[in-house]
């Protein structure tokens, strides 16, 4: 029997919609329904094993799918990658969720000129088609048209986009930062589809390289750009605002990731703009968390506090607990490199008090946040105020608590393992952790993973003629 291939390149197309298995059933029934006019029996349970690599979808599904997602059969996983493709970018950048069989197929990598005679680059515009006779359009974008109408899904008319002329030349945060100060007509349902995708995004942020997912971050960006540059000031602009907010501080820490400071500060102030104008302290408050990690990560623990502080401050001690245990835990960590012990533990005792009044992930950036990750933090605090005792417990903690997923928090809390083990003179163990945190860190590319793989190493130095401190060296040469 053929060893079964996941599927990895559908369940990622399913998640950067927020999706779940059932919920992609019930839409590619619906879609089955308006496009060829007959049922279509997939369940949840089908998509599982699409997924799991179990079975592959019929020619029929595979049909139905591509339209859905306005994705080839490469980016989808059925076939091999299609070599006449350069991979995902017109269908990422084109990512409005539902609507996206309705954007340009060549809004992506060419050059246009607009009504003013002007050359546009269609990477930053995405343009929606209104005027085209409807019998020029392509069955499958027809029956995605009249799926649109039957769902009371917005289609942003061509009016309604950015004025090109010189967008091209833009940053991404200049031009959002002057379209939170514009008007354009959003649905509440357009606004709540928007407000998925970017969930869907924080989603893969978990597990897909930086420089693979900012694109279709950045995409994504650009299409609640240009509904903002139009939208009147209302309820729902203050919900797109506050969308585009979220979806900037996202690039603002993929930016970070991939160690681009000055970009990733220039989206975090524009996300502190868009929280200003959606009256949203929670992500403001996100802002200034996603911002502590560069003076940390340089060495200035005075300076994260200080930010860690003003979030807290931000946000009070009402809503959002996973929020507030998250920023607490996170004081912690800083609070014990700068070898306060007594203002560590009172962060992580608040960090594990709001942590206990939370039941579902209050936020898009706080997906990531569960059990697993706060023990982390808690490992974190304890190894560097030197407790070995209770780091050793915090670290059974969190291994029972965290899944087996290959993530990025995982490669943090094996580094931090690993720095537990060297405390404890166990430096077989240490360099065993780190290998495995060095693992994840090569499939994901996260660059705070290797730093404290890498500073694991640097704790290392008396043991580095072992066999074990060797082997490590190596595999950190190889992915170095």
């Amino acid at each position: 029997m053929p060893a079964r291939t996941p599927n990895g390149r559908l369940r990622t197309c399913r998640e950067e919609k927020g999706w779940s298995q059932e919920r992609l059933a019930v839409e590619l029934r619906r879609f089955a329904v308006l496009h060829e006019g007959r049922e279509a029996g997939v369940t949840g349970n089908m998509i599982c094993k699409w997924e799991k690599g179990d079975k592959k979808p019929s020619l029929r599904y595979q049909r139905l799918l591509r339209a859905l997602f306005h994705r080839s059969s490469a980016e989808l996983g059925f076939i091999d990658d299609d070599p006449t493709s350069n991979g995902p970018t017109a269908g990422m950048a084109a990512g409005i969720l539902g609507i996206a069989d309705v954007v340009d197929p060549h809004v992506v990598n060419t050059m246009a000129t607009n009504s003013s005679g002007n050359h546009v680059d269609r990477t930053s515009s995405i343009v929606l088609r209104t005027g085209e006779d409807a019998r020029g359009i392509p069955v499958e974008r027809r029956g995605f048209l009249r799926m649109m109408a039957a769902g009371g899904v917005a289609v942003v008319p061509v009016g309604a986009t950015v004025a090109a002329t010189g967008a091209a030349d833009e940053a991404p945060w200049d031009r959002l930062s002057a379209a939170l100060r514009q008007r354009s007509p959003v649905t509440p349902e357009l606004a709540q589809q928007l407000s998925q995708h970017t969930a869907g995004l924080f989603g893969l942020e978990e597990r897909v390289p930086a420089r693979t997912l900012l694109g279709r971050v950045a995409g994504h960006l650009c299409t609640l750009t240009q509904l903002l540059e139009s939208t009147t000031r209302s309820p729902i602009r203050r919900e797109l605002a506050s969308t585009a907010g979220e979806t900037a501080a996202l690039a603002g820490w993929l930016a970070f990731d991939m160690n681009d400071n000055p970009s990733a500060l220039a989206y975090y102030r524009v996300a502190i703009e868009a929280a200003k104008e959606a009256d949203d302290p929670a992500l403001w408050a996100c802002v200034l968390g996603y911002e502590s990690y560069q003076p940390g990560a340089a060495g200035r623990p005075d300076q994260a506090c200080a930010l860690l502080a003003e979030a807290q401050r931000r946000i009070g001690r009402g809503a959002n607990p996973l929020t507030r245990s998250w920023l607490a835990a996170r004081e912690a960590e800083e609070q014990a490199a700068r070898g306060d012990g007594r203002a560590a533990s009172a962060a992580i005792d608040r960090a594990q008090e709001a942590f206990a009044k939370a039941n579902t992930p209050d936020r898009v950036w706080t997906g990531f946040f569960d059990r697993g990750r706060l023990d982390g933090l808690r490992v974190t605090t304890m190894t560097r105020l030197r407790r070995p005792t209770a780091a050793y417990a915090a670290a059974s903690d969190a291994l029972r608590a965290a899944g087996p997923a290959a993530t990025k928090k995982r490669s943090l809390l094996l580094a931090d393992i690993a720095e537990v083990h060297i405390q404890r003179r166990d430096i077989e163990s240490s360099c065993r952790f780190a290998a495995d945190a060095l693992a994840i860190v090569a499939q994901t590319d996260f660059s705070l993973g290797l730093g404290r793989v890498q500073r694991v190493r640097e704790r290392l130095a008396p043991w580095q003629s072992t066999v074990a401190v060797r082997d490590l060296d190596e595999q950190l040469r190889a992915l170095v």
